[in-house]
């Protein structure tokens, strides 16, 4: 059976989020990554441009609006750790050289910031495992009702054809008897 396209976007945006959490670690561990690769704006990753594009299609089901609380939290957390990452030593702290300091205390703390992202990320995976089964049961029910439907249409074509066949039958019989 093939798969509808709006899961194929779905897995795709989740996709591209995973990825954009595992720059966000190459970021705490200090590997270099483009700082254009990890947006800090949630609709700016490749899953925020999905979920508020071809994504918001999906708004009908509960989950959907769970998912962009849980989205905005991730890049909030994220945009913690990229302002810890990016702070410079300034003023009387840059004159007594406390820069490596600053910098070695800012990097434990957005390591420390990593356990939290992987927990709205983990969320994020669930509630999306979520909304791809409310969405193919959705589809599987319209598909049964859908069936339904057609099926009373058709009894009632066949009820309306019986009908006007008995009523027929009965004008012919009355001419007969005539």
């Amino acid at each position: 059976m093939p798969v509808p396209d709006t899961i194929q976007q779905l897995r795709a945006a989740r996709a591209a989020h995973k990825a954009w959490v595992v720059r966000a670690e190459a970021l705490v561990n200090g590997l270099p990554v483009d700082k254009n690769q990890v947006p800090v704006v949630a609709t700016e990753c490749g899953f925020g441009k999905w979920y508020y594009g071809d994504g918001s299609r999906l708004q009908g089901f509960s989950v959907f609006t769970k998912i962009e609380a849980v989205h905005n939290a991730l890049h909030q957390v994220y945009t913690d750790i990229f302002k810890l990452l990016s702070e410079e030593a300034s003023g009387m702290n840059k004159l007594l050289g406390q820069g490596k300091k600053l910098k070695k205390a800012n990097q434990y703390k957005s390591e420390m910031l990593l356990p939290k992202l992987h927990s709205h990320y983990d969320d994020i995976i669930v509630l999306l495992g979520i909304l791809e089964k409310d969405y193919l049961t959705f589809k599987d029910e319209s598909k049964v009702k859908e069936a339904s439907a057609s099926m009373e249409e058709l009894q009632t074509k066949s009820f309306r054809d019986v009908s006007k066949m008995m009523d027929d039958l009965e004008k012919d019989v009355d001419s007969w008897l005539k």
